[in-house]
């Protein structure tokens, strides 16, 4: 499992692609560009080039995602992360981009805890006056924004705003502040602070997610404990199925080096 997934959202030139870049090389981030999937899927799928016709692209990534369901993103990253080897549960990777829910919920059900969702958004005059800035990409690429966002799945990214774990404006922030903002929120930066003790606590009768929290922090701590009986079971998703901890502390299998200990009761 790698230390961290980020997805990226976001309508043509938000940023996506420069913020990635600068994960990359900034903080050591493997990037997975969904455009170059595509262009490999197509190669192999219809024996031809697609390199720069975006509507192309766009009529192709579509048809994958109707195919199935938008997983081709999510095998895309398996491949990439046993591409690593050993080196893949210290990993932190990028995708470049994802379009609809489908294909975040395929990686947030394989990946789990591991999955941070940040979307970029501007205005819509901001982006069109990008797009009329940006490179020359080929005869192929479409004359507008406009054009462009005539595309139904392109039409509705604005849509993963709702979802996403983080929003960035990217009209309001200049390219490094974006990226300060978002590897803020990712935790790359170090703390100030030392942690001792933290101790997760449900405040109901149980089955509040205490199980998925204790995991999901797991990887930072050196220690973990169990409290309670072997009768009570914490569930936790990861690849590739859900598992229960019935004895064992619900993060071991996320942090097999930590320290386990067990109360007497266990």
């Amino acid at each position: 499992m790698p230390k961290q997934i980020v997805l990226l959202s976001g309508k043509i030139r938000s940023g996506k692609s420069t913020l990635s870049n600068l994960l990359k090389d900034q903080f050591g981030f493997q990037v997975v560009k969904t455009k170059d999937v595509i262009r490999t899927l197509a190669r192999e799928r219809l024996g031809r080039e697609i390199e720069s016709d975006r509507l192309e692209m766009q009529k192709f990534g579509n048809t994958l995602d109707h195919e199935t369901r938008g997983r081709w993103v999510r095998d895309a990253l398996a491949r990439a992360i046993r591409d690593l080897g050993s080196a893949g549960p210290d990993a932190r990777l990028v995708v470049d981009a994802v379009r609809i829910p489908d294909q975040i919920r395929a990686i947030r059900q394989a990946y789990s805890f591991s999955v941070v969702h940040i979307h970029l958004k501007a205005p819509d005059k901001v982006l069109e006056e990008r797009y009329k800035r940006r490179p020359s990409a080929g005869s192929a690429e479409l004359v507008s924004f406009s054009e462009a966002q005539k595309d139904k799945t392109e039409a509705r990214v604005k849509e993963l705003e709702d979802p996403a774990d983080f929003v960035i404006d990217t009209s309001r922030c200049l390219q490094q502040a974006v990226l300060v903002r978002a590897a803020t929120h990712l935790g790359l930066f170090s703390r100030a602070y030392d942690k001792r003790v933290d101790v997760v606590v449900g405040g109901q009768y149980g089955s509040e997610g205490k199980g998925h929290i204790t995991s999901y922090l797991s990887r930072e701590y050196d220690v973990l404990v169990r409290v309670g009986g072997p009768n009570a079971g914490h569930k936790v998703f990861q690849e590739p199925d859900p598992y229960t901890h019935h004895q064992l502390p619900a993060g071991t299998s996320r942090n097999p080096s930590a320290h386990l200990i067990l109360n007497a009761a266990s």
